[in-house]
């Protein structure tokens, strides 16, 4: 059994502005990602004219372990290592 006191008003409003900032910005990060691989694309759609995927599997993976790391980072940045 859970012995810690409720969060209290004033720390849950914390919260909440920590989620909240956290969404925003992550939100305009993958926006900002997005412009960028489709301009990417659009570039490369020019030099060939061909109808190229956005992302190789490669490249997703690349990104998947990327994305992966900088989660872990941020996790031990928040726990103090």
């Amino acid at each position: 059994m859970d012995r810690r006191p409720a969060p209290r008003r004033n720390e849950n409003a914390r919260r909440m502005g920590v989620l909240l900032a956290g969404g925003v910005i992550g939100a305009m990060a993958g926006v900002g990602a997005a412009y960028l691989l489709l301009q990417a694309r659009e570039s490369r759609r020019h030099d060939t004219d061909a109808d190229l995927p956005i992302l190789s599997s490669g490249s997703a993976v690349k990104l998947g372990v990327l994305l992966f790391g900088l989660f872990r980072q941020i996790n031990d940045i928040a726990h103090g290592r």
